[in-house]
């Protein structure tokens, strides 16, 4: 397995560095200390397996570097490292494809199984924060009244449970067996939703979210 490290503090590209190998002996890490130096490096023909990339950077940031890559090295999956757990941030990021979200307080089994995910296609890994912040994110959705103001974008029942038992902190195989649907079917499902995060959907997602949640919702306990 290749991975590339992208952060442009030395200190963060070393501890990760670390961290990947403790996990992953086998893997072969490169780091690069720029969005610039990274594409270089792609460009150079090096095949990788995986990014981790900070989200905020000198040059290009990045979520431009996110986009980049989705666009030349489509099938390489990007997790995105950051101190940064702002809901514009991270609904970008899940917009523009990105594998997982995870703050750099994350522990290395976060890491791990954020990388192992990715890497199985098996769906995103985002550190628990992110997922609450998102749901707190009501600005763009609540009008003056305190009601939400209802658009084309909401979601539908389906990827309303969905992303129900994903904020539980279930797995893509987990939600499919509970829903009883494909793994591939739920990975269309939450890349709908995470197009609907990029249109400033989630005041209308939490409310929902807790209905779910008062009425039972689908998790069995």
């Amino acid at each position: 397995m290749r991975i590339l490290i992208v952060d442009d503090h030395a200190l963060v590209r070393r501890g990760l560095n670390y961290v990947v190998k403790e996990g992953f002996p086998d893997a072969d890490v490169v780091e690069a200390e720029s969005s610039a130096v990274a594409l270089e490096v792609l460009h150079a023909g090096t095949a990788f397996d995986l990014a981790l990339v900070d989200v905020r950077m000198p040059d290009l940031d990045g979520l431009e570097l996110l986009r980049a890559i989705r666009a030349e090295w489509a099938d390489m999956p990007v997790i995105m490292i950051s101190t940064y757990e702002n809901a514009p941030y991270v609904k970008r990021a899940l917009a523009d494809g990105a594998a997982g979200y995870l703050l750099k307080d994350a522990t290395p089994e976060d890491l791990a199984q954020a990388i192992n995910v990715a890497m199985s296609g098996s769906g995103n890994v985002l550190s628990p924060r992110v997922i609450q912040n998102l749901f707190d994110d009501q600005d763009s959705s609540v009008g003056s009244n305190g009601h939400s103001r209802r658009n084309e974008y909401s979601l539908t029942q389906r990827e309303h449970d969905i992303l129900a038992l994903l904020a539980e902190g279930r797995s893509n195989r987990e939600i499919a067996q509970g829903l009883y649907l494909s793994e591939k079917t739920v990975k269309a499902h939450l890349a709908a939703v995470f197009r609907k995060l990029k249109r400033k959907n989630i005041g209308m997602m939490r409310e929902r979210l807790a209905i779910c949640r008062s009425s039972g919702g689908t998790r069995n306990h």
